[in-house]
């Protein structure tokens, strides 16, 4: 029975956070965003750009691309 509760805890702990409100960007992720925007996609995932990114909680993994991280940031940006 310990197991089943803690099995569902850590499930409704995962659904909390993929439904979670985030927090508005920064103005360094609002500034790659328009630089995006403006064809300033970087080539590579600077050490910079994954500091933005994780600043605003979006976890890089090695298999993203500069593209994927903007797209999450996109994402994050409230309206």
């Amino acid at each position: 029975m310990d197991e089943f509760l803690a099995e569902l805890e850590a499930r409704m702990a995962a659904a909390s956070r993929a439904d979670a409100v985030h927090p508005p960007l920064t103005a360094e992720a609002l500034q790659v965003i328009a630089a995006a925007d403006q064809g300033g996609t970087p080539m590579f995932t600077s050490a910079n750009l994954a500091r933005i990114a994780k600043e605003n909680g979006v976890e890089v993994s090695s298999d993203m691309t500069p593209n994927d991280i903007i797209a999450e940031l996109r994402r994050r940006q409230r309206p």
